[in-house]
């Protein structure tokens, strides 16, 4: 087989290759010494910058470290207050602890000390004596009278005792206190200069380059680089750090420079005649190689035509047909595999987006920004906050439209978000969390203030979108804004925990996670006694059990309760019914059977507490009225409400019992037992014992009778007696109950 392909791809590529080098090489000697100064310069800048930058950093870690410590640290208020509690001998060995710790923080600081102004005192881990004595008197007053509540001074030499000669070159860092005020005294932090030429000689290289620094008033600080400290070499940079206000000069020795201009363009033209004789043999090396898969396909079609038909019947064997022909079927199998990895990137965009916003897997930025990159989502942001929209009365959607217009509404609802982000210049994700549940991440580029605006503004339309166009309503909860991805999480749950109170703060809105921020877990049993009351009331049919439900219903809405602690603690209040009514006669009970399953059924399905209650108020009327019907049915019923108002009003008679009310009834004593239980629920000796505990407590509440008196208040003649039955019914004794 010959090589056409071959010589005719290596004599297209020669001249050409030739002459591109050739005018590459002189462009490159004409150009190359100004390229290599700026290049030189550019490269002194960013050493630079960078050793500025560095120098800045460390300064503004110990300024942020004084300034947490200062606003959390209660030992320090103490101190400046003067009130340090207990021993003053602890209490002052506590705050030089303290400032050990501050020193111990940052090996850049060399010393730390207090000044109270109240009393002239200063403390350091070495002593606590005035600043008359103190060596750094003159300082301390300088700063007294300077005005900012800040400063970071030039260099200067500090001595901590006056009649000692220790003395240290520091720059010192002063914040007066409180920082808003600062009328109670300065801290000082002395941040070592040693310590700071020393790290920046550790970044430079002083046979290459050099670097000054100058203070704001012109002093040089720094002279790194030039090995007696003089002014050798080209200086290249000069910038000045916002932060200090010092000024860095950097720039080369002359000798490297002078070497590395010299030498430079005749390096270059040597290693572009090499390049150029590298190339041609490189050009024929790759042009080999890239005919060697030509030349196997060719010879792999060849061999194939021969041992098998193409396919084309009634034409002519031709290579090219078949290439095609294999080409297309390739094309088609890519197609379909591009589909299904798009199939695949939804699924893999909604797995990681329940992770993120769960928190079910530790994801840290990096990681987080290549997934982003990978499902072609946003990475970039300023701020980011979560929102949940949950669909109202969704069980009512689900009764009103089929599954396929349901998934329609879905999609109509999920590309809202998106046009209304867009409008608002935002950037957004949504997702699907659940069936009723649409979860949006909100990406900002704004400050926290402004990005909350966004978000809230953002929510509010599209709740205003979907109320005029749209047959359902939707509520949405939002969290607040985080500025990392990890904190999303907290945003996400924010935003899911105030729409457990939508019951109580309304459907149909925007709910913010402030809303819910003071809700904790409510102490349930304390509405058990109203409820057990309330029960008990509608036993007897009392009408008082009508204001007592509007009572609760009341409780639950002005204490923020949320969906789940009203739902426990109706099904609750729907046990204590039924077992109430399991004291009543069987076609009474029949009457309550019926009505729990509407009560249970409004627990279920409803959204808002008014619909409760609504509802509840309605079922519990109606079988109020039928069970009164019923009572008023029966013979005894008129005679058993006198006997119920007669032992209300007659409670305190020792002597009342079933044989007095049969005389004073004129009826037998079983058959007022078995009456009163029938009409009642509960047998008469309870009844009576119920009344006479439950005074016995308001008494013991509100008055200052002795429990003596008390018991013969309520019909006892022996506190032995009343004492004993109190504790039976309440569990403790009249005496603890009253304590």
């Amino acid at each position: 087989m010959t090589k056409p392909w071959f010589y005719r791809l290596l004599f297209s590529y020669l001249p050409v290759f030739f002459m591109i080098t050739s005018v590459l090489i002189v462009l490159i000697i004409l150009s190359i010494s100004q390229l290599s100064k700026k290049e030189a310069v550019n490269a002194n800048k960013t050493y630079a910058l960078h050793i500025m930058q560095s120098v800045d950093y460390t300064l503004k870690t110990i300024d942020e470290y004084v300034i947490k410590e200062l606003q959390t640290n209660p030992r320090i208020d103490q101190f400046f207050d003067n009130k340090l509690e207990g021993n003053p001998y602890y209490s002052a060995y506590e705050i030089t602890e303290l400032i050990r710790g501050m020193m111990n923080y940052n090996n850049f600081i060399d010393s730390v000390y207090f000044y109270r102004d109240s009393d002239r005192m200063v403390i350091s881990p070495n002593t606590m004596i005035t600043a008359d004595r103190f060596g750094d008197k003159a300082f301390i007053e300088a700063m007294i009278q300077s005005p900012s509540k800040y400063q970071l001074t030039n260099q200067r030499v500090f001595k901590e005792f006056a009649e000692m000669d220790g003395r240290k070159v520091v720059i010192s860092l002063v914040r007066k206190f409180p920082l808003l005020s600062g009328q109670k005294g300065i801290i000082v932090v002395n941040i070592s200069m040693d310590s700071i030429v020393g790290m920046v000689g550790g970044m430079s290289n002083s046979k290459i380059s050099f670097i000054h620094v100058y203070d704001s008033e012109g002093n040089r600080l720094i002279a790194s680089g030039n090995a007696d400290g003089a002014d050798k070499g080209s200086e290249l940079t000069r910038i000045r750090s916002t932060y200090t206000n010092w000024e860095y000069r950097s720039g080369l020795n002359d000798e490297y420079l002078y070497t590395f201009t010299s030498v430079f363009s005749y390096v270059w033209i040597g290693l572009g005649l090499v390049m150029v004789v590298l190339g041609g043999i490189w050009m024929t090396y790759v042009t080999y190689r890239n005919y060697q898969p030509i030349k196997l396909i060719m010879s792999r079609i060849h061999a194939y035509s021969e041992l098998k038909p193409l396919g084309f019947e009634g034409k002519r064997k031709d290579e090219f047909q078949y290439i095609d022909r294999a080409i297309s079927n390739l094309m088609e199998l890519s197609l379909r595999y591009e589909k299904q990895h798009e199939e695949d990137i939804v699924f893999r965009q909604r797995h990681f987006f329940k992770e993120w916003l769960e928190g079910s897997r530790a994801i840290d930025y990096e990681e987080w920004k290549a997934e982003m990159k990978r499902l072609q989502l946003p990475t970039d942001f300023s701020q980011l906050a979560a929102a949940v929209i949950e669909m109202d009365k969704y069980m009512e959607v689900c009764r009103m439209f089929s599954q396929r217009d349901q998934e329609l509404l879905k999609f109509v609802l999920s590309r809202v978000v998106y046009e209304t982000a867009e409008s608002l210049s935002l950037t957004v994700w949504a997702e699907w969390t659940a069936t009723h549940r649409l979860s949006v991440v909100i990406f900002a580029d704004e400050n926290v203030k402004n990005s909350e605006k966004l978000a809230a503004n953002l929510c509010e339309n599209i709740r205003s979108w979907v109320e005029q166009h749209l047959h359902f309503r939707i509520t949405l909860g939002v969290g607040h804004v985080v500025g990392q991805v990890q904190e999303l999480v907290h945003s996400y749950e924010a935003a899911t925990h105030v729409l457990r109170f939508k019951s109580t703060l309304g459907t149909n809105r925007v709910l913010y996670h402030w809303e819910s921020e003071a809700s904790e877990e409510k102490e349930m049993y304390k509405h058990l006694p109203l409820i057990k009351s309330l029960a008990q009331s509608f036993r007897l049919g009392d009408k008082g059990w009508k204001p007592a439900l509007e009572q609760i219903f009341t409780e639950l809405k002005v204490g923020l309760f949320s969906y789940d602690e009203i739902r426990n603690l109706m099904n609750y209040f729907v046990y204590y019914l039924h077992r109430e009514m399991t004291e009543l006669s069987a076609e009474l009970q029949e009457v309550m059977q019926a009505a729990l399953p509407q009560l249970n059924d409004a627990i279920e399905r409803f959204d808002t507490i008014e619909e409760l209650y609504a509802e509840w108020f309605h079922q519990l009327e109606e079988v109020s009225r039928r069970m009164a019907r019923i009572r008023e049915d029966r013979s005894t019923h008129a005679v058993m409400n006198q006997i119920r108002t007669y032992v209300e009003t007659h409670y305190a008679d020792p002597e009342l019992s079933l044989s007095s009310l049969s005389e004073q009834f004129q009826l037998h004593p079983s058959h007022v037992s078995r009456a009163f239980k029938e009409e009642f629920g509960e047998k008469f000796v309870d009844y009576l014992v119920k009344i006479r505990m439950e005074q016995a407590q308001k008494l013991l509440h509100s008055s200052r009778y002795s429990v003596q008196d008390i018991g013969v208040k309520v019909g006892y003649t022996h506190a032995i007696s009343f004492i004993r039955a109190f504790k039976k019914y309440t569990g403790v004794t009249p005496g603890d109950y009253r304590k």
